[in-house]
């Protein structure tokens, strides 16, 4: 999966991220508004950068991004299966396909 930074200038994959955090004390340092909340990635390359995700005005918001985050992570592509269309053919299996993803973060 990828991950569109909220200023849309970088592209995250999810593979590479050790993890994803809330934070208020680091966003001083890289956000807009002195109170907000940030979400960061460790990433498991280049010695544990920290990266700016986005920056959201309550801490609910943040967390609700997460787990928009998390949905979008865990979807997948789903075949049920069933009798064949045509006589004689053999019936269509059951599958679970893993889909191409990006998340983009949301503004607000």
């Amino acid at each position: 999966m990828l991950i569109l930074s909220q200023d849309k200038s970088e592209i995250f994959n999810f593979n590479e991220i050790f993890r994803l955090y809330i934070d208020t004390w680091i966003s001083k340092e890289f956000a807009t508004e002195p109170d907000c909340w940030c979400i960061r990635a460790e990433k498991t390359l280049d010695n544990m950068i920290c990266a700016f995700l986005g920056e959201y005005d309550t801490e609910e918001r943040a967390k609700e991004v997460l787990q928009e985050i998390i949905k979008k992570y865990s979807s997948y592509l789903e075949l049920k299966g069933g009798p064949a269309i045509l006589q004689g053919q053999m019936d269509i299996q059951p599958n679970i396909f893993n889909i191409p993803k990006v998340y983009e973060m949301p503004e607000k």
